[in-house]
């Protein structure tokens, strides 16, 4: 009778055991369950904040505007009245057509004794591009070496859209002056590129 009772006893301490170390793991479980789905629902949050966060290089310019009209067959009309400019460059934005013979970094008064008459438009170019080459265009424009390609060797041709090099050539055919090679190269990068913006 002992001995079964002694039995008895030892069964119920090896199921309460069981059933304990049973509970725990049940319980570790359930505690790293919602663990696990916080981490993966934390995912996109956070790669919608990185992507709102997204870098932006801007940079202040100053075009010389000789006008501006409501197409670009007037405006080109315009341009083919004077031959004074005849490198200027029409540049569509919201759609307005303004005409521009150069881009400054700052005010230069001689600049303003032209025919036909002009004044300084102050704005701003904003790039927000994910590639690195055209995020920093604001700055690249802003650098004179890049427009002349003057000290600069083929290694340096890294830090500029592929294109660049090509396209500031051909406007170097054209003329040297700095102002206008950097009004061409940022018309043709602001038409070409939906990342990059112009303000007023």
């Amino acid at each position: 009778m002992k001995k079964i009772k002694n039995n008895v006893v030892f069964q119920a301490m090896l199921i309460g055991s069981m059933t304990g170390i049973i509970g725990v793991l049940l319980l570790i479980m359930l505690l790293k369950m919602p663990i696990e789905e916080q981490a993966q629902d934390a995912g996109p949050v956070v790669e919608t904040t990185s992507q709102q966060e997204q870098e932006e290089i801007v940079q202040v310019f100053y075009a010389l505007q000789h006008g501006v009209f409501s197409s670009s067959d007037s405006a080109a009309q315009f341009v083919a009245s004077f031959p004074t400019l005849n490198k200027s460059a029409i540049v569509e934005i919201e759609g307005q057509y303004f005409v521009w013979s150069r881009l400054d970094i700052e005010k230069v008064d001689t600049a303003l004794t032209v025919v036909p008459s002009a004044f300084y438009k102050k704005l701003t170019f904003h790039s927000s591009c994910p590639n690195p080459a055209q995020l920093q265009l604001p700055k690249t424009l802003k650098d004179t070496k890049w427009l002349t390609l003057q000290g600069i060797d083929q290694a340096d041709a890294t830090a500029v859209p592929e294109d660049w090099v090509k396209r500031a050539e051909e406007v170097l055919k054209l003329t040297t002056n700095p102002n206008v090679i950097r009004l061409h190269l940022a018309k043709n990068y602001f038409e070409q590129l939906d990342c990059l913006k112009v303000t007023f």
